[in-house]
């Protein structure tokens, strides 16, 4: 991953800075030796520091938006598109600006401490209005969670006491239809007491509370009638859901899996045991994650979930939320220091791990990076294994090929380290500004080791259910045990996403004291040779040495369908490969490396046992019965495994089989249900 993109302006700004400084200038910057040296070098020549003129700006936030996006979504309403009423509210309630300078979960303290401005009442109970009507929209969209999620929201902010029996009665509805009775009775007799601050006609006010008193005295019956249904089917309920409810763990280690290290290869994942297809290997947090500009509306910032019903920053209209626990996650740490600056970040063209530099310093505090500063440079590979996924020293010692960079590659990075740590400044991270150039410095350091060990999170998204979709690239993650993980062009394992987390899963079965290898990008079935090695020479810095590269195995369409790659039943000792003709007539083959024979018939009723499973997986796969095809993919690979040697052209498709089936378990968004 770069450091910008050539149509941002930090490009313009690093070659005009670059042009101030003459030969001697750089050459005493060249000759730096540490990250902390460079940062300090560089922020102190004053002029660049002075002609970056930062400034936050809060923009997309403004009440004439924010009631003209309301009016739209009223008269979507009142013409029953529940959808188009639910874009509308969302943007509405997104645009809708922060109250005179303070947080809406602060209005209440502000009023025990004094006199509360009429304008700073206003745009709270603007705002609850408008959390009001999209509850209504979501209620009508049947979506009874996020409406009520809605309802206690516009509570918090203060909705008027002669609109409540509105809110009460609403919420009344969501629990009925939840069939949660108790709480649907305490909600309409609310609705009765709310009447009575009500603004309305006699005969209205009436009508509504006739309705109420009728629910109040009807669900005394429900509420007996599902007391007695829970006892009865509470023991079995218990045992039926024990299963389900098996809560997905954020950290997740396969016990087989170890790390090695070794000169050649540095630390990479080995197994001490035989591996199936299908087996999970990781589920991990990140460290730290960012999503992409393009995604930052339609989801949430902090764990990644796509947003149907945004929570929205009080501040900025960059960022949405899926939560109110996330939104307090996200306002407590990192974002209340880059709130404001990200149209400065995108703009500046600085590439997504530019961001995740940053993140990784406002996710913590600086007395956090103080408290560690006399251990971070002699930390050892046995501290660092047992330590939280969130530790900084967690990450610190990845790889960042330092010894290899330019002066001109420090350079660029430490110019954009200038400029984050100005937004740090001015953001108010910083108490201690005379420990400014050690932070500069684990910028630096950051935007090094994110090169080599981000990864891109993705989602699979499709335009219609019809549609095989594709993986897109959504945000970046630094995963710390993912990161340890060598690259092969046939990895053992695939990864796929869940909001942030990440999941890895075998696609093949992998050997004890193997080797256990992800894919940095380019697949041997797909790319030559020779343009692999470049790649991965390029991007990460080392030659290639995977099998499919020492052997130069062929593209996928390059297989030759015609010859089957069969194994030696010489077993452990022999690992031989006999290629045979598809239409062979002799069953007995002898191996000229061992002289065992095998009865290739064996096989090839195996491979015609496979044709039928992958033809039944193909077909669960189209029906979106996912576990189904999942499982026989797996036998289809055994079965192959045992008397195939790759590269072979079924093997590699049962591979993408097993591929695409895992990804549906990840994020994945359809656009439009498609037409019949």
């Amino acid at each position: 991953m770069e450091i910008y993109h050539k149509d941002g302006t930090f490009p313009r700004y690093c070659e005009g800075v670059r042009k101030t400084l003459d030969d001697n200038e750089f050459n005493k910057f060249a000759q730096l030796t540490s990250n902390e040296e460079r940062f300090r070098f560089v922020n102190g020549l004053r002029s660049i520091v002075d002609e970056l003129q930062l400034k936050r700006e809060y923009n997309g936030k403004g009440m004439e938006q924010a009631t003209a996006l309301k009016t739209l979504g009223n008269k979507a309403f009142q013409a029953e598109r529940w959808n188009d009423a639910l874009v509308f509210y969302n943007k509405c309630y997104v645009s809708t600006p922060k109250e005179n300078g303070m947080f809406c979960s602060a209005v209440s303290q502000e009023e025990n401490a004094g006199p509360v401005h009429p304008n700073l009442i206003a745009i709270v109970q603007e705002k609850s209005i408008i959390l009001a009507n999209r509850s209504a929209a979501l209620y009508h969209l049947e979506k009874y969670d996020l409406a009520l999620r809605d309802i206690q929201r516009a509570l918090a902010h203060q909705y008027p006491n002669q609109m409540m029996y509105k809110l009460t009665e609403r919420k009344a509805r969501c629990f009925l239809a939840k069939k949660d009775y108790e709480a649907a009775l305490e909600c309409f007799r609310a609705t009765v007491t709310a009447l009575d601050d009500a603004n309305l006609p006699l005969e209205r006010r009436q009508k509504l509370e006739c309705d109420a008193q009728i629910m109040i005295n009807l669900l005394p019956k429900n509420i007996e009638l599902e007391r007695k249904n829970k006892k009865k089917s509470s023991s079995k309920a218990n045992q039926q859901d024990a299963g389900q409810r098996t809560k997905v763990p954020d950290n997740f280690l396969e016990k087989a899996l170890w790390f090695d290290e070794t000169s050649d290869e540095g630390r990479f994942a080995r197994t001490n045991t035989d591996l199936k297809p299908n087996t999970i290997l990781l589920l991990e947090r990140p460290h730290v994650s960012v999503l992409l500009e393009d995604y930052s509306l339609d989801h949430c910032t902090h764990c990644f979930k796509r947003v149907s019903v945004p929570i929205a920053c009080p501040l900025c209209a960059d960022v949405v939320f899926c939560s109110d626990e996330c939104e307090a996650k996200a306002n407590a740490t990192y974002h209340r220091y880059e709130c404001g600056f990200l149209p400065i970040l995108w703009g500046s063209g600085a590439s997504i791990t530019c961001h995740m530099a940053l993140r990784m310093i406002t996710q913590k505090s600086e007395e956090y990076f103080m408290k560690l500063k006399p251990e971070l440079a002699g930390l050892t590979n046995e501290q660092i294994d047992n330590l939280p996924v969130d530790d900084y020293r967690k990450v610190y010692k990845l790889v960042t090929h330092e010894s290899t960079r330019s002066p001109e590659d420090f350079f660029q990075r430490t110019l954009m380290a200038t400029l984050l740590n100005a937004c740090l400044t001015l953001g108010g991270y910083r108490a201690c500004p005379q420990e400014q150039n050690y932070i500069g410095g684990l910028l630096v350091h950051n935007l090094q080791l994110l090169q080599f060990n981000a990864h891109e999170v993705s989602e699979m998204i499709r335009d219609t259910v019809e549609d095989i979709g594709k993986s897109t690239f959504i945000g970046g993650g630094l995963y710390p045990t993912l990161a340890l993980f060598n690259h092969s062009c046939d990895p053992g394992v695939t990864r796929y996403y869940r909001g942030n987390q990440v999941c890895v899963r075998t696609v093949k079965n992998i050997p004890a004291d193997s080797m256990v290898a992800e894919n940095y990008g380019p697949l041997f079935t797909q790319v030559r040779r020779d343009e692999r090695r470049d790649t991965l020479l390029n991007q990460y810095r080392f030659t290639c040495q995977c099998v499919p590269c020492v052997e130069n195995w062929p593209l996928f369409t390059e297989m030759d369908p015609g010859v089957i790659r069969f194994r030696c039943d010489g077993g452990k000792i022999c690992s031989n490969v006999l290629i045979i003709p598809a239409a062979v007539n002799d069953f007995m083959v002898k191996c000229t490396e061992c002289g065992e024979h095998t009865n290739i018939m064996k096989g090839l009723k195996s491979l015609q046992d496979t044709d039928m499973l992958f033809k039944t997986a193909t077909r669960l796969h189209s029906t979106g019965e996912y576990e189904a095809a999942l499982r026989k993919y797996v036998e289809m690979m055994e079965t192959m495994s045992e008397v195939l040697v790759p590269p072979y052209r079924d093997y590699h498709l049962c591979q993408q089989g097993l591929r695409a089936c895992m990804l549906e378990f990840g994020n994945r968004y359809t656009k439009a249900v498609a037409k019949k």
